[in-house]
């Protein structure tokens, strides 16, 4: 199995981190403006990426603590996606901030389309730290106006 993995310090407490990973609005700062989630365990999330991807692609929460974060892929699309994990591990740092472990882990092989999806992952990861700190993201699709800064929405 491969698996993708980042790891960035946030100047932000966890809880805030965690805001942005749990609620409807969190998602939409960063990732996709065209979302529906409720928030909380045992929730799911349905992102669409209009005119980029044929399905919204669909993520079950399986735990949000301001330790860990755990999505599980649910959906049958993308593809590459089926019975993949995300999780979020949170620590915080000595004075102030939080150190962000990134893993997507669960991919049945290293080629194909994990190589474009961990390049995805990192201008996600960019947007996350952004509003996170500042209240401002790069959602790569934004409801309003097509695809975000953050480039084109790829069937990550």
């Amino acid at each position: 199995m491969a698996r993708i993995v980042f790891e960035l310090d946030i100047d932000a407490p966890a809880k805030q981190i965690v805001e942005a990973l749990d609620t409807r609005q969190g998602i939409a700062g960063w990732w996709t403006e065209d979302v529906t989630f409720p928030g909380g365990p045992g929730s799911q999330m349905t992102l669409g990426f209009p005119g980029h991807a044929p399905k919204p692609f669909e993520l079950r929460v399986d735990e949000a603590s301001e330790q860990r974060v755990r999505w599980s892929s649910v959906g049958d699309f993308p593809p590459h996606w089926v019975g993949t994990e995300i999780i979020w591990t949170l620590t915080p740092k000595a004075g102030s901030g939080t150190t962000v472990h990134f893993n997507h882990d669960g991919w049945a092989s290293d080629e194909g389309p994990l190589p474009m999806s961990a390049m995805t992952w990192g201008q996600l990861m960019g947007s996350l730290k952004a509003f996170v700190e500042t209240g401002e993201g790069a959602p790569l699709v934004r409801t309003s106006g097509g695809c975000g800064r953050a480039g084109q929405a790829r069937q990550s």
